[in-house]
C-alpha cells in the first residue's frame, strides 16, 4: 500500500512543486532543503519576524522545528502558525529535545493548542506532550507520527505502522528533521482525509532511501550524501513510470 501511495505522491510532488517554509533548526537547514529539493519541492527558510508571515502565506506547508530554540525564534514561530492558520495551511510540528528541557517542553505544549496539522517525534518526545501517539492525535486532532525502529501513525483512530530504514539514519544530523520537511511536503498536496496515509507513505520513502542509501555507504558521511540521492532517484524513477 505505502508503495503505490508513495509513488503517486511523488509523481504529484514533481508537477505541483509545493513550497513548504521551514522555520528549523540551525543545525540541519542545509540538508532539510536539499531533500525538499530531491522530490520537487521548493525550501525557504527565512524567520525574520519582518517577513516569516510573508513566506508562510505564500508556501503549502509550514514546518516548525525548535531543535534551536530562542526568543527571536519562538516570536516567529507564533507569527508563521497565525499566518498559516489565517491561510488553512497545514503546519508540522517537530518537537525536538523537549525532554532534554522543561521550558522547551513547556512552549512546546503551548503551540499544541494552534492546530498543528502533524506532530511528529520520538518515544520520549510523543510521551511527554501526551502519552501514547493515539492519544496525542485525539487531543490536538493532528496525525502522529512516533518515529523508531517501527514508526507509528494515527490520527487517534487508526494506525498504520512502517518499517524500514537502517541504523546509519541515526547517525548523521537532521535525517530526521528533513525526513519531516519531507512529510510536510506530502501534505501540502493531499486533501485532509488523506493526510494518514500521504504521511505513512513519505515515512516509507524515506525508510526506503535510506535502505538503499546503506548498501554503497562506507559510513555516515558518505551515507549523508548518498540517501540524497536515492530520494531524488526514487523520485525520478515514479515521474518516469507516469509518463510511461
Amino acid at each position: 500500500m505505502h508503495e503505490n501511495i508513495s509513488k503517486q505522491l511523488l509523481q504529484e510532488m514533481k508537477i505541483r512543486r509545493p513550497a513548504v517554509h521551514c522555520l528549523t533548526n540551525t543545525v540541519v537547514q542545509a540538508l532539510t532543503a536539499n531533500t525538499l529539493l530531491a522530490v520537487g519541492a521548493i525550501p525557504s527558510m527565512s524567520s525574520d519576524i519582518a517577513e516569516v508571515a510573508d513566506f508562510t502565506k505564500s508556501a503549502d506547508a509550514l514546518l516548525v522545528n525548535i531543535g534551536t530554540l530562542d526568543g527571536d525564534l519562538k516570536t516567529s514561530i507564533k507569527a508563521a502558525i497565525a499566518a498559516a492558520r489565517d491561510n488553512n495551511i497545514p503546519w508540522i510540528f517537530d518537537p525536538v529535545f523537549i525532554d532534554r528541557s522543561r521550558p522547551r517542553a513547556a512552549y512546546a505544549k503551548e503551540l499544541l493548542s494552534l492546530g498543528p496539522a502533524l506532530i511528529r517525534g520520538n518515544k520520549g518526545e510523543i510521551a511527554l506532550l501526551g502519552g501514547s501517539p493515539a492519544e496525542l492525535a485525539r487531543k490536538t486532532g493532528a496525525i502522529v507520527a512516533m518515529t523508531g525502529v517501527t514508526d507509528i501513525v494515527t490520527d487517534g483512530n487508526m494506525e498504520i505502522t512502517v518499517e524500514g530504514g537502517h541504523e546509519l539514519m541515526s547517525l548523521v544530523t537532521g535525517i530526521g528533521c528533513a525526513g519531516t520537511a519531507l512529510l510536510g511536503a506530502c501534505l501540502a498536496i493531499v486533501p485532509p482525509e488523506k493526510r494518514l496515509q500521504a504521511v505513512a507513505a513519505g515515512l516509507s520513502l524515506l525508510g526506503e532511501a535510506g535502505e538503499k542509501a546503506a548498501t554503497q555507504a562506507a559510513g555516515p558521511g558518505t551515507f549523508a550524501a548518498l540517501i540524497l540521492d536515492q530520494i531524488y532517484q526514487i523520485s525520478q524513477s515514479s515521474l518516469q513510470e507516469r509518463k510511461e
